[in-house]
């Protein structure tokens, strides 16, 4: 979803991290799949659906920064703790190449989307968690599941584009309905097509969870 208008406009679908799985497993085998934007979660499904896919080399900065060193450090100080992976993290594929091959002991790794990630936090028996996505989505974990405790894989996992949207500059744009943007019609026309398919696709369906 985090693409342009231009973008969706020559996609024949659109997805996000937590119904992509869907979108991928929608499309007949016998087709060619070009992924973008994002090439860990790309890998992620390669690894999920068994399907080989023409990634993309693009990465979210926030995500990819979050490499194995961090886990390993965060796992030593905590080896009790259940650890919540996005499929967007660079850390993603070598952690559950790590898991299956024995390295891991110990609770169970859950590669999730963020809503995937809050649901698992509250559904849970453990009672800690290493969490590796933006940090933001910690305050959300403790508001779900009080009495459990987050940690961040990585402490400097912060972006900076998110923190601009602040609840001042959107009341603000509530109450003057500005500023406004505006698409081209025959773009929007374009794209609103992937994003039906996809919701045709998946609004019914709950989002899946990998665990390792």
């Amino acid at each position: 979803m985090n693409t342009s208008a231009e973008v969706k406009a020559e996609s024949d679908y659109c997805c996000t991290s937590s119904n992509a799985e869907a979108v991928i497993r929608s499309i007949p085998e016998d087709r060619e799949i070009l992924f973008c934007p994002d090439m860990f979660l790309g890998a992620h499904l390669e690894r999920v659906t068994g399907r080989k896919l023409h990634i993309w080399m693009g990465e979210c900065h926030v995500h990819a920064g979050i490499d194995p060193e961090h886990l390993d450090g965060m796992r030593s100080a905590h080896p009790d703790a259940e650890l919540l992976i996005h499929p967007e993290c660079g850390c993603t594929s070598s952690t559950l190449y790590r898991v299956s091959s024995g390295d891991f002991d110990g609770p169970a790794t859950i590669v999730a989307s963020t809503e995937g990630m809050v649901r698992r936090a509250a559904a849970s028996p453990a009672a800690t968690f290493i969490v590796a996505t933006e940090v933001g989505i910690l305050h959300r974990m403790e508001k779900m599941a009080p009495g459990k405790r987050f940690l961040a894989a990585s402490e400097d996992a912060v972006c900076q584009y998110m923190k601009r949207i602040t609840p001042e500059k959107v009341a603000l744009a509530l109450e003057q309905m500005a500023p406004r943007i505006t698409v081209d019609a025959t773009v929007a026309r374009r794209a609103r097509t992937a994003i039906d398919r996809m919701l045709a696709i998946t609004e019914h369906r709950p989002a899946t969870l990998a665990t390792a």
